[in-house]
């Protein structure tokens, strides 16, 4: 399992954040949360396994991870 150690984390103003999300490296900021969402968005785009609604989604952990490594790659 990979485990993350992020140096920040942007979230929008909801009220539940501070207390999930350690302080010190928790951001409020609406401008970084919406290039993340593009991102994601742009992501599902370009990538219909992603997708859980299409012809495409992979259900195979192997198969997604194979397809992601190849995206990222090239």
């Amino acid at each position: 399992m990979l485990l993350l150690k992020p140096n920040r984390i942007y979230t929008d103003g909801l009220n539940i954040y501070p207390g999930m999300i350690p302080e010190v490296i928790h951001k409020q900021f609406q401008y970084c949360t919406n290039i993340i969402e593009r991102h994601n968005l742009t992501l599902r785009t370009h990538i219909k396994r992603l997708s859980r609604k299409t012809i495409c989604f992979s259900k195979s952990k192997i198969y997604l991870e194979a397809h992601l490594k190849i995206y990222f790659w090239g």
